[in-house]
């Protein structure tokens, strides 16, 4: 697995004048993409299209663009697949009987799945509390007006 790009404002590490200038242009180039278009495709089911409708809106708040379609219609319908799995299993039990013995009711094999969709999904989009507070961290200002002898409580006698 690939690890996920930092932003400048996340990046722990002191950068040189030239990769900080790298880094915001790609920025600025990511905030120009073209956004995610407010009508969700065709093939999501009605769950999953309210959840679009929901999400949309909250979503142009972070930087998710038309690129990111398929995570966001996937994850939305996820979501559907996890409301409608709960849904069935309201009126069954988790163990069915059947002619050949007992089973996992497979509504929440679905369920169990669409969560796992839906657990690897929502960081990517920034739908998690601590994914958003990734990408919204405020620059960190490296530059300090105390002095190296300051910052180590040491006295300049010299």
């Amino acid at each position: 697995m690939m690890a996920q790009r930092k932003l400048l404002s996340q990046q722990k590490s002191r950068l040189t004048k030239e990769a900080q200038d790298n880094k915001r242009d790609t920025e600025k180039a990511m905030r120009q993409l073209t956004s995610l278009a407010p009508e969700p495709p065709e093939w999501l089911d009605d769950t999953a299209t309210d959840e679009w409708h929901r999400i949309h809106p909250l979503l142009e708040e972070l930087p998710v663009a038309s690129l990111d379609l398929m995570l966001v219609s996937t994850y939305c319908q996820a979501y559907s697949d996890y409301i409608n799995a709960t849904k069935r299993m309201n009126n069954s039990d988790v163990i069915i009987e059947t002619e050949r013995g007992t089973k996992l009711n497979q509504n929440h094999t679905i369920k169990r799945d669409a969560l796992s969709q839906l657990n690897s999904i929502a960081p990517k989009l920034g739908l998690t509390v601590e994914s958003r507070l990734k990408i919204l961290e405020p620059k960190q200002d490296t530059k300090s007006d105390k002095s190296v002898y300051e910052m180590f409580g040491i006295e300049d006698n010299d």
